[in-house]
């Protein structure tokens, strides 16, 4: 009989230190479940264990060791086994979402009981996010913080929350909040500055942008906020952080399966707190467009976390 085994996809920066120590703890727990292990540190060797994975009906399932950024590079390669995750990162908003432990003992006891929820993604053109899209000014900062991380070799170095405060302050003077056209399911019309589509309503710093949002619903959430301005785009968060911006007139909540967006000047996108391209504003450009992929993905996921499905 084949041996079962595990896919760990590894954040290259935790390639030395305490991210290797852990990553080779969650090895050795999953031999000691019977379970065999391969390691991909770099993005050739995760491409190629994935693949693998596909064509080997004895993998259990891929876990993407790292943050957020992990466990988007993982998505992207469009998996056909379970994933779940081994916490390491500023946010973790996907592990934070699922329960998903830092713990390498955990982890393994998440693998071993083989619990699995299928959720949807969010996708445009060859990209698939997991969490949510930004575009506008909340893509600015993402897209200049991401610039300040870029180390030689094209690693990124280590972040935290206070390395946004430059960003966010360089943004609110620099950005100039060109208008947006959204066309929502080929049938309405909105139009706005900033721009979510939210698949998990979880954002930084747990604000609640989107708190109805549903992973496993068939639909995205779009929220648009319509006014320009750096003191504007304070007012909407501070309305956010009350969680009282559904609410309020200049932002709109729709519930969508599709979305096309074109803008008045190049507008920058984030997909996953990560850079995405832009919406480009040649009026003979095709629209930037994301659609839903209903069930995309299944999640492995720990006994604590219950799904809004059995909620409802």
């Amino acid at each position: 009989m084949t041996r079962a085994w595990v896919g760990i996809a590894a954040n290259a920066n935790s390639g030395r230190g305490r991210g290797r120590q852990r990553v080779e703890r969650l090895a050795r727990c999953l031999e000691r479940r019977g379970l065999g292990t391969t390691v991909a540190w770099s993005p050739e060797e995760r491409r190629a264990m994935v693949a693998e994975s596909a064509d080997d009906p004895s993998c259990r399932c891929l876990v993407a060791a790292g943050g957020d950024g992990t466990v988007a590079s993982l998505i992207n390669e469009q998996p056909s086994r379970p994933i779940t995750v081994l916490r390491a990162g500023t946010e973790n908003l996907f592990a934070r979402h699922f329960h998903m432990k830092q713990s390498p003992e955990e982890v393994a006891e998440t693998i071993a009981l083989g619990r699995v929820e299928a959720i949807d993604l969010g996708q445009t053109g060859e990209r698939r996010f997991v969490l949510m899209a930004g575009i506008g000014f909340d893509a600015e900062v993402v897209c200049r913080h991401h610039a300040s991380r870029m180390g030689k070799a094209g690693l990124m170095r280590p972040t935290s929350r206070s390395a946004y405060v430059e960003p966010v302050l360089r943004a609110s003077f620099g950005y100039k909040f060109p208008a947006l056209r959204m066309v929502v399911d080929d049938r309405e019309e909105l139009v706005g500055t900033t721009a979510f589509i939210f698949n998990l309503p979880r954002y930084a710093l747990g604000l609640p942008f989107a708190p109805t949002a549903r992973g496993d619903d068939g639909l995205l959430d779009l929220i648009v906020f319509r006014d320009a301005g750096p003191f504007r785009a304070l007012h909407y968060l501070w309305m956010v952080f009350r969680g009282l911006h559904l609410r309020r007139d200049g932002v709109y909540h729709r519930r969508v399966s599709r979305v096309s967006v074109s803008a008045t000047e190049s507008v920058p996108v984030q997909l996953d707190g990560d850079p995405g391209g832009v919406v480009e504003a040649d009026r003979l450009a095709v629209p930037w467009t994301v659609d839903v992929l209903p069930s995309a993905i299944a999640v492995m996921v720990p006994k604590s976390y219950e799904s809004a499905a059995a909620i409802a």
